[in-house]
């Protein structure tokens, strides 16, 4: 049911860039930012989104409201193909006069989007820790691949619905219309909405509990104000306040000045009758602490899976670029240009088909022992096939453009060029498999990493690296656009593709890329074995 609503809030993403272009005049900059800022709103709500969940609602109840406000969204949205006031009127080509779009229709397009995105957003950021409270605690524990399977097969249905939206709706959309393009969503997301309470009594529904966000805060406020005690070498020399029913009595020693905020002065003055801590602002549980210290120790890794999100999150030129080039099957059927993100998907959900039914199996049968690839390589082989996809784009489009030229095409950027579309297919594949390997192997390493309380958080990091680099993509574009158009000379970004410089931009960008994989090897290293592979480690001594 959750993956039915991703598949019609995904549905909007592929033509959007064409039909802010065409139906409200505006170039790609301006549409780029717009579905960049859509894209970011929806992934940083999710921190918003973990903390209510856990702490008030719980994620059943919110992933409920979120389809409601998704569908709420999605109808608003809809309205702007049937209203022509809600829009621009349309251009008149012959005497050159294309108004843009008003104030107040700026206003109502993107109220509507910020709907869907919040929407989309809650959805996002609770399924992935909704599905994984449904395995019993005993599979978990038992289970290392099972885990792992949950992950990679959540991931290959999330892949596979995107590849319905790029596909079916998108058809729909460039052949039969914008209103039944982006009415069918509709009322799929309503058919969904249904279905998810309709499966109320099925689910395995936590109660919400003390807010976590809060706690990981007091423990800052707490080794703050307790920064003046002394650290002692000898654990057994210092007592530390207990959470009740806790299996972890001290702290680790990895970042140690944390842990003076559990550290118990005077039991007298410190703890209530009950045990409880007087003051939390001055006192926290060793829990506490060392949930922060499992957030604080992920964060460099978490910041170079952000360069991965910004090449994902270039949604206008590919679209433009295919719209030029020759996507003929045969001699009647041609293959929409908001259409060719699906080699992408296809491809993550090829890599994990193959990767969980072929490629472990047969290197477990040739070891003589299981194999299994820790999250933590899987994330930097993906980080490499990140940066051999933006290389293959730009080689890619450095000889689309060649030819563009060479055409006469220079001033004409609709022009279809002597060139087939099937060289897309390198950077799409590329793509979807670094996605493959990065994405899976984030989840998968936070909600290992961390204590099960914190499993929405974990759920979320990755879609909020996701809207971080979305927001940096839209802030990249910008920067290169305004350096490279000074002095009058054409923008590396123009709108017509053909004048720009889409090659070079892209090279700027396998350059991040470059210095963020080095930089992962860094950071890697410095994390140290993670949980299952300090068991394998004290196994092999």
């Amino acid at each position: 049911n959750m993956f039915l609503v991703i598949t019609e809030t995904s549905a909007l993403t592929p033509s959007m860039i064409l039909y802010l272009m065409n139906e409200y005049h505006m170039d790609i900059i301006t549409g780029s930012n717009i579905i960049n800022t859509w894209s970011a709103v929806s992934n940083i709500t999710l921190v918003v989104v973990a903390f209510i969940a856990d702490s008030f609602v719980g994620r059943f109840q919110t992933i409920g409201l979120g389809s409601v406000v998704t569908l709420v969204g999605m109808f608003l949205f809809w309205l702007t193909t049937l209203i022509p006031q809600a829009r621009p009127p349309p251009c008149v080509i012959s005497d050159n006069i294309c108004r843009s779009a008003g104030m107040f229709q700026l206003f109502y397009l993107c109220f509507a989007l910020a709907i869907v995105a919040i929407g989309a957003g809650v959805i996002k950021s609770l399924s992935l820790a909704f599905g994984s409270d449904q395995l019993k605690r005993e599979v978990r524990q038992e289970n290392v691949r099972a885990l792992e399977r949950f992950f990679s097969w959540y991931y290959a249905l999330y892949a596979l619905s995107i590849v319905v939206a790029l596909t079916c709706l998108v058809y729909i959309q460039v052949n039969m219309g914008w209103a039944l393009g982006f009415g069918a969503p509709v009322l799929l997301v309503l058919f969904a909405t249904l279905l998810i309470y309709l499966g109320t009594p099925f689910y395995v529904k936590l109660k919400p509990k003390s807010s976590l966000i809060t706690g990981l805060f007091q423990v800052i406020a707490a080794s703050y104000r307790n920064r003046c005690l002394r650290l002692s070498s000898q654990s057994a020399d210092i007592l530390y306040h207990q959470k009740k029913g806790s299996t972890i009595v001290l702290p680790s020693e990895k970042l140690r000045f944390l842990n003076k905020a559990c550290i118990v002065r005077d039991p007298q003055l410190d703890l209530n009758p009950d045990g409880e801590a007087t003051d939390p602002w001055r006192l926290c549980t060793v829990d506490q602490v060392e949930e922060l210290k499992a957030l604080l120790k992920v964060v460099p890794i978490w910041l170079t899976g952000v360069v991965v999100a910004i090449n994902i999150s270039q949604p206008s030129f590919p679209v433009l670029q295919a719209n030029t080039m020759d996507r003929h099957i045969g001699s009647s059927f041609e293959v929409p240009a908001a259409s060719f993100g699906i080699f992408g998907f296809i491809s993550t959900v090829l890599w994990i088909v193959l990767y969980d039914c072929l490629i472990l199996p047969v290197a477990s049968k040739l070891t003589g022992k299981p194999v299994h690839f820790s999250p933590k390589e899987r994330m930097g082989f993906g980080l490499f096939l990140s940066l051999l996809s933006v290389l293959a784009v730009a080689v890619v489009e450095g000889v689309r453009r060649n030819i563009a030229i060479k055409e006469g095409h220079s001033d004409d950027p609709n022009g279809v060029i002597p060139m087939s579309a099937v060289w897309l297919l390198p950077q799409n594949c590329l793509l979807g498999f670094a996605e493959a390997m990065n994405a899976i192997g984030q989840n998968e390493f936070y909600i290992s990493e961390f204590p099960r309380s914190m499993s929405s958080i974990a759920s979320t990091l990755l879609a909020l690296g996701m809207g971080l680099g979305s927001l940096l993509a839209s802030f990249i574009m910008s920067t290169i656009d305004n350096l490279t158009k000074r002095g009058g000379a054409e923008s590396w970004v123009s709108s017509n593709v053909n004048k720009g410089h889409y090659d070079y931009y892209y090279l700027v960008l396998a350059g991040f890329n470059l210095v963020n994989m080095l930089c992962y090897i860094v950071c890697s290293k410095a994390y140290g074995p993670c949980k299952g592979e300090e068991e394998e480690i004290v196994e092999e001594k």
